[in-house]
């Protein structure tokens, strides 16, 4: 349904913008791949379109990895991206090729920032780096930028320190990693070893006739991925 025709039937332009075509419903649906094998698994297919995944973990825990490798699947299956980056720590040069849009903000501004974005439509992928961040987040504003994603079919990627969404993330990823060093020689830093968990959003997602899967992975991140 047209944005036009919902406000012909309706009368009300608030009410005709909160209206979800049914395409978009139907697009909704389904997962996006998380550029990495073993999450795929995990996730029985990958990040949920249409709705908000949370991944959770302290500093050297494979967060921002794990958001580049989603931002490199959707931009390597054609779709637009963008990274909200309210730390404004990430180096440019760790970008995946084609270089989603970038918005460096504070973190407090982050998910006005990304509710923007999403709600202009068009963006396959929109992730959140909230850092390390412990500001106060209404929920409101997590419901606010559920509905985005759900309206646009948007997968919404937050990464943040500790879990904060409870039920308004269709997924959530807890992860804990530490870093590695080369044997040999000075202790230069090689990578990382993560163990990711899904704590929600995988059951949902499993056939109906799938046997139990293990509801955690181990990754390993090098310098070079």
């Amino acid at each position: 349904m047209s944005s036009s025709r919902a406000l012909e039937l309706v009368g009300d332009p608030e009410i005709a913008a909160r209206i979800i075509p049914l395409a978009r419903l139907v697009e909704s649906r389904g997962r996006r791949s998380s550029g990495i094998a073993a999450l795929d698994t995990l996730l029985h297919g990958g990040w949920p379109r249409g709705g908000l995944t949370e991944l959770s973990g302290r500093r050297s825990s494979g967060r921002t990895a794990i958001l580049r490798a989603g931002l490199g699947a959707a931009l390597a299956a054609g779709e637009a991206t963008a990274l909200v980056d309210a730390g404004g720590t990430l180096d440019a040069r760790a970008l995946p090729a084609g270089a989603p849009l970038w918005i460096r903000c504070q973190p407090g501004q982050a998910l006005k920032a990304a509710d923007l974005v999403i709600g202009a439509g068009g963006f396959g992928v929109v992730a959140i780096d909230l850092c390390d961040a412990t500001l106060r987040i209404p929920d409101a504003a997590w419901m606010r930028l559920r509905h985005a994603a759900r309206a646009q079919g948007t997968t919404v990627l937050v990464a943040v320190p500790h879990p904060r969404l409870r039920s308004f993330a269709a997924a959530a990823v807890e992860l804990d990693g530490a870093a590695t060093f080369l044997s040999d020689g000075p202790p230069l830093f090689s990578g990382l070893d993560v163990r990711a968990a899904c704590r929600r959003g995988a059951r949902d997602a499993a056939p109906a006739n799938d046997e139990a899967r293990s509801s955690c992975v181990s990754l390993a991140f090098t310098c070079r991925s």
